[in-house]
């Protein structure tokens, strides 16, 4: 705490010595720097906790003195100009939200603009609003880009201390994920050894129907292959039972790389009845292809299980970026007797589903079963980002910040400065007075007279020459030709009504040449 008043102390000596030797060279009166030091104390201190209103005490201190100052024979105190941008910048570290910030400048020069058009009236106000735009520009370089600059600082400090700890929690989050994908994955796993057990006890089951109906085998062999064929029936549901149990253990196997036509072949040799149909114009993705096969086979074995006799038909085709499988059956000839657990259908639903896509199974309103899956070619399901892959988003984050921080002040100030040049010529090319006109002007003539031939607008950047004119007596400044072309320009002065004064001014460093003192 002693170390952090010590720093507050210091920085606003720093900031106050500024001050001080501004305003003592300049014999500035003692209340104005008492003033500022105040107004400097007060951002100091409370920079940490309300850093946009520290930002905005010294920023309005320097704008009602801008106010007041410009046009004067006294000059602009600039002594709060380091400490404007100082405090921008410390904004900029610790203001979380730019609405607050773009709202303070706009109402900041807003103002600044409506103030010094109330105290610069008539032919000051012209020059007011050139100030203002040069001020903007200023502004951009002073307040905004330190602000910017803050902010970017700000995004660094926080890459450097949250985020590891947040790529930390991205890895835990992320190993979550892993350990809950691999109990996903061992009941997957067991899934498979019940539709790839089951399968072939399935074509065993069928094989030993074909034993069991054969008329030429004897009455003792057809009773054996009965027998064979309900203990098969029975090793399925045993199987079943045990894969129930195996899904919360580790159960490590080797999938399965028989392809769909060696699967339906080796049914068909089985006994049957099935054709396939395969329209595949590119190898598939290794996980949609291993759904596909696991479709394929779990619905041969809800065939020769549940719909014994009857024909199927399994089709496999791709369309733009899915791959369709659909499997049919005409329904049963003969009596069921194999009982439905229904797990074979929940699991290649969770394995579709898996693979990105749909599963649906159902009765077909004309006789018999329909299976339909559809998958993406791709297959899978984008898994979380990871740390490295975090960490470099915030870096171009970051990075994006840092180029923000440069262009934006080097477009707003393009747009100011181009504003400005427009500003100032349309303001020049309205203030020319001809030498022919300014000749034909007698000493002496009304002001009415006189106002017949002056252009719209008077010089908004009339020479700084030392000339007082007298009491009561108003002077304008026009120039005899376009903005650039000319070092000199035309005084006229009016009092009680009429012109009391004309004059050629030097506006250069070339005196004025012989054509143009008329």
């Amino acid at each position: 705490m002693k170390w952090r008043l010590l720093g507050d102390i210091s920085l606003w000596g720093a900031l106050s010595f500024l001050v001080i030797a501004e305003s003592g060279a300049r014999q500035d009166p003692y209340w104005f720097w008492l003033t500022c030091l105040a107004v400097l104390a007060a951002a100091v201190f409370s920079r940490r906790r309300w850093p946009l209103a520290a930002l905005g005490v010294v920023a309005w201190t320097e704008i009602v003195v801008l106010a007041f100052a410009l046009g004067t024979t006294e000059g602009v105190q600039i002594a709060l100009v380091p400490a404007i941008s100082l405090f921008s910048y410390l904004s900029g570290r610790r203001e979380t939200q730019l609405k607050y910030f773009v709202l303070f400048c706009s109402w900041s020069l807003l103002g600044m603009l409506l103030l010094a058009l109330t105290i610069r009236r008539g032919s000051q106000a012209t020059e007011a609003v050139l100030t203002w735009l040069l001020i903007l520009l200023l502004a951009l370089l002073l307040v905004v880009l330190p602000w910017l600059v803050g902010r970017y600082r700000a995004q660094q400090v926080l890459l450097a201390t949250a985020g590891w700890e947040r790529a930390e929690r991205i890895e835990r989050e992320q190993q979550i994920e892993i350990d809950r994908e691999r109990l996903r994955e061992r009941s997957r796993i067991a899934q498979d050894m019940h539709d790839s057990v089951g399968h072939e006890l399935s074509l065993i089951a069928l094989r030993a129907a074909a034993l069991e109906l054969d008329p030429s085998l004897p009455e003792e062999h057809r009773r054996a292959a009965g027998e064979l064929r309900e203990s098969a029936a029975v090793a399925t549901e045993r199987l079943g039972e045990i894969v129930g149990v195996l899904r919360d253990q580790e159960a490590p196997t080797v999938p399965h790389d028989e392809t769909v036509r060696a699967l339906v072949d080796r049914a068909a040799a089985s006994g049957l009845a099935v054709q396939l149909t395969e329209e595949v114009d590119e190898v598939l993705a290794p996980m949609v292809d291993r759904a596909v096969h696991r479709v394929v086979q779990e619905a041969l074995t809800n065939a020769s299980k549940h719909a014994p006799g009857a024909s199927v038909t399994v089709t496999v085709s791709t369309h733009e970026d899915d791959v369709h499988v659909q499997v049919v059956d005409t329904g049963a000839t003969r009596p069921v007797t194999a009982p439905s657990g229904g797990r074979g259908l929940d699991g290649l639903r969770e394995r579709v589903r898996l693979a990105g896509g749909s599963l649906t199974a159902g009765p077909r309103p004309t006789g018999g079963f329909e299976l339909t899956a559809t998958m993406p070619r791709a297959g899978g399901r984008p898994g979380p980002p990871t740390a490295a892959v975090e960490r470099a988003t915030v870096r171009r984050s970051a990075r994006r910040g840092l180029i923000t921080a440069i262009a934006a002040p080097v477009l707003l100030g393009a747009i100011v400065g181009v504003v400005a040049l427009g500003y100032y010529l349309v303001a020049g090319y309205s203030s020319i007075l001809r030498p022919a006109q300014y000749d034909a002007l007698v000493i002496g003539q009304s002001e009415a007279e006189v106002a017949k031939v002056l252009p719209r607008m008077q010089m908004i950047d009339a020479p700084g020459e030392a000339y007082q004119p007298p009491s009561g007596w108003a002077c304008r400044y026009y120039r005899p030709a376009a903005p650039f072309s000319t070092n000199y320009v035309y005084r006229l002065c009016f009092a009680g009504g009429v012109l009391v004064g004309k004059a050629v001014v030097q506006s250069g460093s070339v005196p004025p040449t012989p054509e143009g003192n008329g």
